[in-house]
């Protein structure tokens, strides 16, 4: 997604997103993974966002 944005922009992001990161596959990978293995949450939202929220 964030492939087509140049260096410039992507470390302006950074400072935007309150870890300090862009989020990568693996991040998404964990939400996802503790969600399948997880048997007691249910009706939440999750949001891996590093703190990032667009509104």
């Amino acid at each position: 997604m964030n492939s087509v944005l140049d260096k410039k922009i992507i470390e302006e992001l950074k400072e935007e997103i309150p870890l300090q990161k862009i989020g990568e596959v693996e991040d998404v990978y964990k939400c996802v993974k503790w969600l399948i293995e997880d048997r007691y949450t249910t009706g939440q939202i999750i949001s891996p966002n590093g703190g990032y929220v667009v509104i």
